[in-house]
C-alpha cells in the first residue's frame, strides 16, 4: 500500500470539512461605559451642563415639547455561531447554532424647558460575559 494514500485521504477529509463548516466568534461593543454614577444627578437641581460634565456627550438627543432628553447607551455582546452546509454540490443547509450574551447600560435624562433635570431612568445589566 502506498504511504501517501492516508495523507491524501486526510487532506481530502479536511478540505471537505472546511467546505461544510463555518464558525464565527465575535465581540461587539457599542457606545462607551458611563463615566459617573447616575445617583449623582439630583432632580430639580442638576442642569444640562452638569450632565454633560459627568457623562459627556449623549448618544442621542430627543427634543420634546416640554424639554429635551439625553440618551446614553453602552452595549457589549459576545457571540459564537457554527453553521454546517454543503455550498458546492447541493447547497443544502444542514445545521446552525448561535449563542449570544449581552451586557448593557442605559441612561435617559429628561430635562424641562429650562434645562433642569426632571427625571432620570437607569438600567444596568453589566454582569460578566462568559468567554468563548
Amino acid at each position: 500500500m502506498n504511504a501517501r494514500a492516508p495523507r491524501a485521504g486526510l487532506l481530502i477529509a479536511a478540505w471537505v470539512l472546511a467546505l461544510l463548516g463555518g464558525c464565527t466568534i465575535g465581540r461587539v461593543y457599542r457606545g462607551r461605559p458611563l463615566r459617573a454614577d447616575p445617583v449623582a444627578l439630583v432632580e430639580g437641581r442638576s442642569t444640562k451642563a452638569d450632565v454633560l460634565r459627568l457623562f459627556g456627550p449623549p448618544d442621542q438627543i430627543t427634543h420634546q415639547t416640554d424639554g429635551d432628553a439625553f440618551v446614553y447607551r453602552y452595549v457589549r455582546q459576545n457571540f459564537a455561531s457554527v453553521t454546517l452546509r454543503d455550498p458546492v454540490f447541493t447547497g443544502v443547509f444542514l445545521f446552525s447554532f448561535r449563542r449570544q450574551f449581552e451586557a448593557s447600560q442605559r441612561l435617559v435624562v429628561l430635562f424641562d424647558y429650562r434645562g433642569v433635570v426632571r427625571g432620570v431612568g437607569y438600567d444596568r445589566d453589566t454582569g460578566r460575559l462568559p468567554a468563548f
